[in-house]
């Protein structure tokens, strides 16, 4: 005959066993939680949608007209990247500029940075603060200049607005160049929220944030930078054609980066 204890400890057992059975099956499904959760996390952060800010839209061809004998390919167009307002956003005193160079029989490549203002009776004044050219290879491809962080070029000053250009020349005596376009830049500082996120963010997390804060020229610098470090990296290709294509250059996503002789 059993006694009453033995009879209280199966009761016992069947209850520590179904209790195990119960945390085996809830780890279980944490984990599949946890891996639906990064891969989640994972595929969003793979949309770069650029986010411009409002009010700031600026008159400027950001395309170049095509030239016969000049400019070759598809596209056969000097083409800046940029938004589509053609003006972007800088936290930087000192940025990349960016934009898609044809093939080419060009001689030189001309870049000019000029600052605006306005004069005692409100016209609107520009100075040009900064001029480099410089000798291209002719292959097609992106193509970027940073400013240079010396004593004789004064830091983008947080503001005002600074419109650039690009002209490409075939012919060495022509005055302006034979293809050009141009955009416009202006140095803003991040607001105190946005300032902490970066600071917390890794260097990947950070192009999301300069994408939906609108800051073009750190976002497409950032995921450009990227992807030099890892130029087979999927994931950053699909990031960068995402980005693209919010701002209607989804054409150039293919496009090697290139640089000047």
């Amino acid at each position: 005959m059993q006694s009453s204890f033995t009879v209280f400890l199966k009761p016992c057992l069947r209850l520590k066993i179904v209790m195990e059975i119960v945390k085996v099956l809830y780890s279980s499904v944490l984990r599949t939680l946890t891996v639906l959760l990064v891969m989640g996390t994972g595929a969003a952060a793979l949309a770069e949608p650029y986010v411009p800010p409002s009010g700031l839209g600026a008159p400027g061809r950001r395309e170049s007209a095509g030239t016969r004998g000049c400019a070759f390919g598809n596209p056969a167009n000097l083409i800046a990247l940029m938004p589509t307002d053609n003006v972007g956003l800088t936290t930087s005193a000192h940025p990349r500029f960016y934009w898609y160079m044809p093939t080419t029989q060009a001689s030189f490549v001309r870049f000019t940075l000029e600052r605006m203002g306005e004069d005692t009776e409100g016209m609107d004044t520009a100075e040009e603060i900064y001029r480099t050219q410089f000798a291209v290879t002719g292959e097609s491809g992106i193509m970027s200049l940073e400013l240079p962080d010396t004593i004789s070029l004064p830091a983008l000053e947080a503001g005002d607005r600074y419109h650039w250009q690009v002209a490409v020349f075939c012919n060495p005596v022509s005055e302006n160049g034979d293809l050009q376009i141009e955009g416009w830049v202006e140095r803003q500082a991040p607001d105190d929220e946005l300032l902490a996120e970066l600071d917390m963010a890794s260097e990947s997390e950070k192009v999301a944030l300069y994408a939906s804060n609108g800051y073009w020229f750190d976002v497409i610098d950032q995921l450009a930078t990227l992807q030099a470090e890892a130029p087979e990296d999927a994931d950053l290709q699909a990031r960068w054609a995402e980005l693209l294509e919010s701002v209607d250059l989804e054409h150039l996503a293919n496009q090697p980066f290139v640089s000047a002789e």
